[in-house]
């Protein structure tokens, strides 16, 4: 032991210890071993291993003096006595408490200790409009309170601690004088959040002392520790902000807010004013509304007698929304979309020009996840969109904004009307996706905030180049990016290139993975956010493609992905589709395998006859490569048919290959007649393509803290197996699954010993699993008598699984249906389907 009264160390991370001895040590022990015991010689225990520093073997332990305190109290069933003057002390030698000015000799005069002591107290921080303000001063040195010696943090801890809601009397030295000041002592527990609330996904409590003295503000409003389904603008998710009124009445707990927030309609917006813990004196107002679907609004109490919670439904903003009470949207009968030319616009919508039309049919999308799904977290995230069909209530935006399938949307018109969207296809190829919403509802907006200019961006339409003339190489273009408010970028340039970009995935990821397919570079490149979506018209105002970010995994690039061009021929059958059809649009297939570009010269060598070589490399639209399967992404059984690795694929039901793009996507072909070389053999082959889904996962399990879906596409292609039809990906921090299975990328077989293959399986064995005492423990906890009613309400169960590698897995888990019941969210077929949510 190298130093016994050390100061609490400074972990860096916000939350630290103060007001209390540490020893320091050098030992070899590392995060994990915090809060075994640390044993003499002789074994008997001194200390708690509490932390350590990266930079060298320096351990820090905490003395057992307050945990010996707390311990007498609890073995009798009683809360210990806690007191705080909301001031930070430290302790300084005798050395450094000279350099300040106090003569040793004086301090045991005026009734302090030096002997056997190694220093004195010092105040280091005192909280804003705490006890201690306006009578203890930072740099006050502590001789003595209530007339008895103080140099250590024990003494005054039992002094403060038996003082609680009455005045102490303390003397202190600073600036050669000696002075008494009395200081009230405010029970700890009053500042120790109790209550929590959650609302819209958003976890809010009272602000605490220990946040208060990490940014050294006042312990007043309420905390936002987290949002997990964006009730709070993301700007003020972080950790740092504080609300101090809602709707203009000010919040100094969670109580006045819970108080304010009980008449609030679900619908209605709650105006918050959001302070930064440590820049107090500016104020910012932002809109909070709550989400379409979260987690049941509840509040939860700690019991002091136990230290268990108990939660309860909390009544504020409960008023069902109208996206609540709708199942499916309905279509709107208005009048027929018009076309897109400027001479149109002109004479049927009053808009004089393409650009017009272009930013009044830009929109403004907000997302926010229920859960994780499909590898992607709680996310939230806003950017633009276009809409496509005004009567069907049709929109395109990025496919960044559908990075989580649970994600839900609202589309904000001309900045005044807002109404509920649902993701109804998100491209498995090309980076973007179609939300739909309902215009009825855009009406009913319409009607108090008064009507909204909404243009249809009709790239089917007259206004659109022919789907048979890809931009090419060396064309003048402009491209036209919309903002947030309605206005509109437009920027001349010129089609640099025409490649393949490759697959936006490295091998090890669970992201979505976008296949290689042909795109259009520009020069310049117009720089777009990555929730953005521009438009590219040729040089006769015919829009061409799509100017859009391709996301990439976090492997391989740490910007998010890169600008590329897409054609409007690549995604427009969808687009038709969506207009036709009701439940969820099918229409993509493909060969499931990936391809690669070879030379023309390679192809001669490995068997291409030299007449489809000739055919490939003159005319208008010469190329100067085929390609070649290097890649089987699906497996067939050993009779099916079926694609193999170094296949060369020369037509697609006779017609000749020329882009990766006439391969990449076989919109509603179920077979496809290909003429193919294989092993230097032209022949001829008909195969079943695959279908992709646009929208894949429509149901989520959460259970002991693990989430279980479906298993998405880019499970699928790293799989060595597929045993069943239920994945496990990700869980709560804390939870059983988190705490006990080691492995939670995971297809589920069995629970409980009962077979597992499909998610409503495992539904069922959960429901026969449920504790029925989680009722009474939660009353129990409530009334301060958790302890009488036995064991947390759970079970022991064992759980098998196979990984992605084909290896089996047993293991077992304590379920816990206190703080981790079990719940589900569910999606009907239709693309117009909202997520909905219950208990198991």
């Amino acid at each position: 032991l190298s130093q016994m009264d050390r100061n609490a160390p400074d972990y860096g991370s916000g939350f630290n210890d103060f007001n209390t001895f540490y020893i320091q040590a050098s030992t070899t022990s590392k995060g994990g071993s915090s809060g075994s015991p640390v044993v003499n010689i002789e074994g008997q225990a001194v200390a708690l291993n509490a932390g350590g520093s990266n930079q060298s073997l320096s351990c820090f332990l905490l003395p057992l003096h307050r945990i010996v305190y707390a311990f007498e109290y609890i073995r009798r069933r009683e809360i210990p006595p806690r007191g705080t003057l909301q001031t930070v002390f430290k302790h300084i030698t005798h050395v450094q408490a000279e350099r300040f000015g106090l003569d040793p000799t004086a301090a045991v005069q005026e009734g302090g200790r030096t002997q056997d002591a190694t220093g004195f107290l010092i105040v280091d921080k005192i909280l804003p409009d705490g006890p201690a303000s306006g009578s203890l001063q930072v740099g006050d040195i502590v001789i003595s309170i209530n007339d008895k010696p103080v140099a250590e943090f024990p003494e005054m801890s039992a002094i403060v601690d038996a003082a609680v809601d009455r005045e102490i009397s303390v003397k202190v030295y600073s600036g050669g004088i000696f002075r008494t000041e009395s200081v009230a002592v405010q029970d700890l527990y009053s500042v120790t959040p109790s209550k929590i609330l959650r609302l819209g996904g958003a976890v809010l409590h009272d602000m605490s002392l220990q946040k208060a003295v990490y940014a050294s503000a006042p312990i007043y409003g309420v905390y936002i520790a987290i949002d997990t389904n964006g009730f709070i603008p993301e700007k003020y998710r972080d950790c740092r902000h504080v609300i101090y009124a809602v709707n203009d009445v000010p919040t100094p707990n969670l109580d006045t807010l819970m108080d304010v927030l009980a008449d609030v309609k679900r619908d209605e917006p709650a105006v918050l004013t959001i302070k930064n813990m440590h820049d107090l004196r500016n104020e910012n107002v932002v809109i909070a509304r709550h989400p379409q679907i979260t987690l049941p609004n509840a509040v939860f109490t700690r019991s002091p007698a136990t230290g268990f919670w108990s939660s309860a439904p909390y009544a504020g903003m409960a008023v069902p929304s109208k996206a609540d009470s709708i199942s499916t949207m309905s279509a709107s009968e208005s009048e027929e979309t018009t076309t897109a030319v400027d001479s149109v616009f002109a004479k049927s919508s009053g808009i004089g020009s393409f650009a017009d039309a272009f930013a009044q049919s830009t929109v403004v999308i907000e997302a926010s996840s229920i859960c994780p799904a499909d590898n992607g977290g709680f996310e939230s995230d806003s950017g633009i969109g276009l809409v496509l069909d005004k009567r069907l209530g049709i929109l395109l935006c990025c496919a960044d904004l559908a990075t989580n399938p649970t994600h839900m949307y609202a589309v904000v018109f001309g900045g005044l009307a807002r109404v509920p969207a649902t993701l109804a296809y998100m491209h498995p190829l090309y980076p973007v996706c179609f939300l739909k919403y309902d215009p009825a509802l855009l009406a009913e907006e319409e009607e108090a905030v008064g009507a909204v200019a909404v243009s249809d961006l009709d790239m089917a339409g007259d206004r659109a180049r022919s789907q048979d003339m890809p931009l090419d190489v060396g064309e003048q273009v402009t491209v036209y990016v919309g903002s947030t408010s309605r206005g509109i970028a437009k920027t001349p340039a010129t089609v640099l290139s025409r490649s393949i970009a490759g697959s936006t995935t490295c091998d090890w990821c669970m992201n979505h993975r976008y296949f290689k397919t042909e795109v259009f570079g520009l020069a310049p490149a117009v720089a777009l956010g990555s929730t953005s979506i521009g438009v590219v018209c040729d040089g006769k105002g015919r829009i061409g493609g799509l100017w859009v970010q391709q996301p990439t995994c976090r492997h391989q690039s740490s910007s998010g992905g890169f600008m590329v061009g897409l054609d409007i021929a690549l995604v427009l059958p969808v687009l038709q589709s969506l207009r036709v059809a009701e439940d969820e649009v099918d229409i993509v297939r493909v060969l499931d395998v990936e391809f690669s570009s070879r030379s023309l010269a390679t192809a001669r060598v490995l068997g291409v006859g030299d007449q489809h070589i000739r055919q490939m490399s003159r005319g208008p639209n010469a190329q100067s490569s085929v390609f070649m399967v290097s890649r089987i992404l699906s497996r067939r059984g050993p009779d099916e048919p079926a694609l193999e690795v170094g296949d060369i694929v020369l037509s697609v039901d006779g017609r000749p290959v020329r882009h990766i793009n006439d391969l990449a996507c076989l919109y509603s072909r179920d077979l496809a007649r290909l003429r193919i070389v294989r092993k230097r053999v032209e022949q001829t082959v008909v195969l079943p393509t695959t279908g992709l889904s646009g929208v894949s996962t429509r149901h989520v399990v959460c259970w002991a803290g693990g989430f279980m879906q479906k298993p998405w596409k880019r499970v699928l292609e790293r799989a060595n197996r597929i045993p069943s039809d239920v994945y496990t990906y990700t869980s709560f921090s804390g939870s059983p699954v988190n705490a006990e299975l080691s492995e939670t990328s995971t297809f589920v077989t069995a629970i409980d010993e009962q077979p597992v293959q499909t998610l409503d399986d495992a539904v069922r064995i959960i429901q026969a699993l449920k504790s029925e005492s989680a009722q009474d423990f939660n009353a129990r906890v409530a009334g301060g008598k958790a302890f009488s009613s036995g064991m947390m309400p759970g079970r022991d169960v064992i759980v098998r699984g196979v990984t992605l590698a084909g290896q089996e897995l047993v293991g077992t888990i304590r379920t816990n249906d206190h703080y981790f019941p079990a719940w589900q969210i569910r999606r009907g077929p239709k693309a117009s389907d909202f997520w909905a949510w219950s208990a198991i």
